[in-house]
C-alpha cells in the first residue's frame, strides 16, 4: 500500500499479525501450510467452523499471506519459509506474543473458530465503545446531507418533525447528528449498551433491541448504520423495523461497500481492515446472536434479501464516497 498514509500502513500490519496469530493458535494456519485448499477443505482439515475460516482466508489474502485461485487458497511461500524456522527468533513465539498482547475477545477467538458459536457482545464492551467513534466524521458529513437527502420526500418529512429511530446506536453519535439536523423530530437511539445521553434535548437513548422498537411509536425513519451485520438474524431485524415504521416510512441501512469478489476488493486499501475486523469482531457478535455470519466481506446481497423477505417495497441503493453502500427501503 505505497500510497496509503503511514498510520494506516501500521494499522494494517497490526490486523495482519492478529490474523496470523489467531490462525496459528486455532490450527487454521497449520492447515494452510499443509497444502492448498478451499475454505471448506481447510476448515475440515483443521476441524474449524467454515464461516470463520472463510473470513480468516479473506483477510490472509488481503494481507498477502495467502494466494488464491478459483477459491483455492495457498500459503505465500515467503510466509511459509519464515514459519518453517531457521531464523534467530521463533516466529511462532512472536505470534503467541501478539495474541497475548491482544484484547480478551481476540484471545477467545481461536476457540470461537472451532465452535462457530461466536463471542457474546458483552465481551466487546471496550472494543464497541472504541469502534463507535470511528465513523463519526462520515456520519457528521454525509448522514443527513447525502444519505437522507437522497430521498427528498423523506428529508421534507423529517424537517416537518417526523420521528426517527437509530437501531444499534452505539454511543449515540449518529443519532445526535440527526437530532441536531431535525430539531422538530424526536430521535430514539436503541442499543443494549446505550450510554446515558441528554444532548441534544430531542434525543433519547434506550437500552433495548430492535424487537422492542414498535412499542415506542411509529417512525418516519429508522436507521441501522454499519451495524446490521452484527445483529444475528438480520431478516428478523428487518421485519421488526418494518413493523415499527409509519406508513411510507423508510429504513436506511449503511454497510461497507465491498463487492464480495476477493480480487476486486483487494484494490481497496481498506479491504484488510474490513476482512480482519469482520473476523475479530463483527462476525463473532453475529454468530453469538444466532446469525449466519454475513458481513460485507461476502458482498451485500444478504442486505437486499433481508429487506425483500421482510416485505419492504421499493429499495434504492447507492455507494457513498465515505466507503458505505446506503440502502433506502420504503415500507
Amino acid at each position: 500500500m505505497p500510497d496509503t498514509p503511514l498510520l494506516f500502513q501500521h494499522l494494517a500490519g497490526m490486523y495482519a499479525m492478529q490474523l496470523l496469530a489467531v490462525g496459528q493458535r486455532s490450527g487454521a494456519l497449520a492447515a494452510l501450510v499443509e497444502g492448498p485448499g478451499t475454505a471448506d477443505e481447510l476448515a475440515e482439515r483443521a476441524g474449524l467452523d467454515r464461516r470463520n475460516v472463510a473470513q480468516w482466508l479473506r483477510g490472509m489474502a488481503a494481507a498477502g499471506f495467502a494466494r488464491h485461485d478459483d477459491r483455492v487458497f495457498t500459503i505465500d511461500p515467503q510466509t511459509a519459509a519464515l514459519l518453517a524456522g531457521g531464523l534467530p527468533v521463533d516466529v511462532v513465539g512472536i505470534l503467541d506474543f501478539v495474541l497475548a498482547l491482544s484484547a480478551e475477545p481476540v484471545r477467545r477467538l481461536p476457540d470461537a473458530m472451532r465452535t462457530g458459536r461466536g463471542i457474546p457482545s458483552a465481551m466487546f464492551d471496550e472494543i464497541g465503545a472504541a469502534a463507535g467513534g470511528i465513523n463519526g466524521p462520515a456520519y457528521a458529513g454525509s448522514l443527513v446531507d447525502e444519505w437522507i437527502a437522497h430521498d427528498p420526500a423523506l428529508l421534507a418529512r423529517l424537517q416537518a418533525g417526523g420521528p426517527i429511530a437509530d437501531v444499534a446506536c452505539g454511543n449515540g453519535d449518529a443519532a445526535a447528528v440527526m437530532a441536531r439536523a431535525f430539531p422538530r423530530s424526536t430521535v430514539l437511539g436503541i442499543d443494549p449498551g446505550a450510554p446515558p445521553r441528554t444532548d441534544p434535548p430531542n434525543l433519547r437513548l434506550l437500552g433495548a433491541t430492535s424487537g422492542e422498537l414498535a412499542a415506542h411509536g411509529e417512525f418516519a425513519l429508522v436507521t441501522c448504520l454499519d451495524s446490521l451485520h452484527h445483529l444475528g438474524d438480520v431478516r428478523a431485524v428487518a421485519a421488526q423495523v418494518r413493523a415499527a415504521l409509519a406508513d411510507d416510512g423508510v429504513f436506511l441501512v449503511a454497510e461497507g461497500a465491498m463487492t464480495g469478489d476477493l480480487d476486486q476488493d483487494a484494490a481497496d486499501p481498506f479491504a484488510l481492515f474490513t476482512h480482519a475486523s469482520g473476523l475479530l469482531y463483527c462476525m463473532q457478535e453475529n454468530l453469538a446472536e444466532g446469525g449466519a455470519g454475513e458481513t460485507s466481506s461476502i458482498g451485500l446481497g444478504w442486505v437486499t434479501d433481508a429487506l425483500r423477505d421482510a416485505g419492504f417495497g421499493a429499495v434504492t441503493e447507492f455507494d457513498s464516497d465515505t466507503g458505505f453502500r446506503v440502502f433506502l427501503a420504503r415500507k
